[in-house]
């Protein structure tokens, strides 16, 4: 079963919500929980297994300035070690640590998805649509401060 966590990170990848949906959400969980959040779209987004091409087109599809530390971090470091120090970011990095985390997470996994998964694959969250999770408001409502 997806977790509330799962569901808006892969609605997002998949462009079924907006980053400002996205947002209002994280920023509706406790520090506690945005950090779980973090390294969780970390993790999503290793297991997406992007290749130096999809790194560098995801760091250009963050819509953060340049010079905003998890950007320099990805751009100077391997990811590993970016990733590495971006999970470790202060309080006040927590949010463009996520949108940097997410974005990337979601070019690295639409080429996942039409590289690999190409509707054949039995991975719930490539396959949000069978599952009918409603995206309205109410649901949204219902699952704010949530990751679980």
């Amino acid at each position: 079963m997806l977790r509330p966590i799962d569901i808006m990170i892969n609605c997002f990848a998949q462009e079924k919500i907006d980053l400002d949906k996205l947002l209002l959400w994280f920023d509706s969980l406790s520090k506690l929980y945005q950090r779980e959040t973090i390294n969780w779209t970390r993790n999503f987004l290793e297991q997406s297994h992007p290749n130096e091409e999809t790194i560098k087109t995801g760091i250009e599809q963050i819509p953060l300035k340049p010079t905003m530390t998890p950007i320099v971090l990805l751009k100077s470091k391997s990811l590993k070690i970016a990733l590495n120090k971006i999970v470790e970011l202060p309080d006040a990095e927590l949010k463009k640590a996520f949108i940097s985390l997410v974005s990337m997470f979601k070019v690295s996994d639409k080429e996942r998805r039409e590289k690999w998964c190409e509707g054949k694959c039995g991975h719930d969250w490539h396959n949000l649509d069978d599952l009918n999770i409603p995206l309205t408001e109410k649901y949204l409502k219902k699952i704010e401060g949530r990751i679980r």
